[in-house]
């Protein structure tokens, strides 16, 4: 059956060594209704999670689910061939979930890999650059040497099936899950597809192997896992990255095992970055301990080259900006609304307090974060674009919290004129090595 595609596909992807938050900006724009998301993929493995964090307070984490599922309105959820799964973790998330999935089905393909134990037993004995242990790279090499791992032939999902719970579809047709019977689409139906992990952390990335994961982490790489690589006129591409990149933590459960370099960054302690951005350390620590492994991440100077590369290679259509209370952590967890109110009662204060003085400090400190947020992303954006010599970054969202709503439309907020140019100057930009940076070219 031939369908003529007119809807859109929207890729979010991690562009550092992961941990930027995809989870949070897949949620929202799940939830976005103007882009009227129908179907939502994901090729993860449990070597990976997805965070979303409700307005109420609420946190999802997923390693298997497609985070847009916290959109009830989303019919179809789909876990594709790529992935390698967790049995035991896919039926914990069913059941946490069961209220948001609201009686959903997952489709999954059948050429889905399952994890055994003998799989997670495999990468403590053998692996010696960095891993999480989960099993999914021992899956998956037992997957290339065509040994019997596929799910569409483990009893425990084809019970799954049989109880209602999922339903296990013929991927040879996959892209997007619709030629093949799973449902009578139209063929304009707009999709989300989630990506794992981090461009910089893909198996094929030379810079970083082989401290690397099993896989390719790249939007290119997410086309091709949904045979939709025909497509690519229909194509939106979202890159997730943060002040300071990350990396798992060098102890594990082998032991101390290096897990890699920043690509000539500097490491440097979270303390350091408590100090520049004025945030308790022991809040920062709080968010920068793993979904997977639970220790805490390390942390680094921007990477210049790194970036600068990922851009390059995968092109994003725009760019948001996750964790900007690392900038200043005054801007921490404001929303849109709060912003642009703290703006508007700044430009109209007179030069006489006519309130409160600690109202006055407090709006003032924070419409002051505000304008060194974006004076960073202007800095970035002036940087980049300049070295590459195209507009290779738009910054469009900027997060100051881990909840929905703690997230900043660049729209919406404008840099004051007579902002001082300190504010403006002082940012991780500035600690990275601009004297290291390759020539790139086009």
């Amino acid at each position: 059956m031939s369908i003529d595609y007119s809807g859109k596909i929207h890729i979010v992807y991690d562009g550092m060594w992961g941990s930027c938050g995809k989870g949070k900006f897949c949620g929202q724009l799940a939830l976005n209704k103007k882009l009227d998301i129908q179907i939502c993929v994901n090729n993860n493995a449990p070597n990976a999670g997805h965070s979303f964090v409700f307005d109420d307070g609420r946190k999802v984490i997923t390693k298997h689910i497609p985070i847009g599922f916290v959109n009830k309105d989303i019919p179809y959820l789909i876990i594709g061939e790529s992935a390698v799964i967790d049995y035991d973790r896919l039926v914990y998330e069913i059941d946490q979930y069961k209220d948001i999935l609201n009686g959903r089905k997952l489709y999954i393909a059948d050429t889905a890999v399952a994890i055994s134990d003998k799989h997670r037993q495999e990468e403590i004995s053998t692996i010696k650059s960095g891993s999480t242990f989960s099993g999914a790279g021992a899956a998956l090499i037992d997957k290339i040497l065509r040994k019997n791992v596929l799910i569409c032939n483990d009893k425990r999902f084809l019970d799954l099936q049989e109880k209602g719970l999922i339903k296990i579809v013929n991927s040879k047709t996959f892209f997007p899950m619709i030629y093949n019977g799973v449902a009578p689409f139209k063929g304009d139906e707009n999709i989300l597809v989630e990506l794992s992990q981090g461009d910089a952390l893909g198996i094929n990335n030379s810079a970083n192997y082989p401290y690397t994961t099993s896989r390719d982490c790249s939007p290119a790489q997410a086309l091709k896992d949904i045979h939709a690589t025909h497509l690519s006129k229909n194509v939106k591409k979202y890159c997730v990255f943060r002040p300071y990149p990350i990396r798992i933590n060098n102890n594990s459960e082998a032991g101390y095992i290096y897990t890699g370099d920043f690509e000539g960054a500097k490491e440097i302690s979270w303390e350091e970055v408590c100090k520049r951005c004025r945030l308790p350390s022991e809040e920062i620590k709080k968010l920068e301990h793993t979904t997977v492994t639970q220790r805490l991440r390390r942390v680094a100077e921007f990477s210049i080259k790194q970036f600068a590369e990922m851009l390059l290679d995968t092109k994003p259509d725009e760019c948001f900006l996750n964790f900007a209370q690392y900038i200043d952590g005054n801007i921490a967890e404001l929303s849109n609304k709060e912003a642009k109110q703290i703006q508007r009662k700044f430009e109209n204060c007179s030069d006489t307090i006519s309130k409160s003085e600690e109202e006055f400090i407090d709006v003032a400190i924070k419409n002051h974060a505000i304008e060194h947020v974006l004076g960073y992303v202007e800095d970035m954006e002036n940087y980049f674009n300049n070295l590459l010599g195209f507009n290779a970054l738009k910054i469009t969202k900027i997060g100051s919290g881990s909840k929905l709503s703690q997230t900043i439309a660049r729209k919406d907020i404008v840099q004051v004129a007579d902002v001082r140019h300190a504010i403006k100057d002082i940012n991780p930009l500035d600690y990275a090595d601009k004297q290291n940076v390759p020539n790139l070219e086009l």
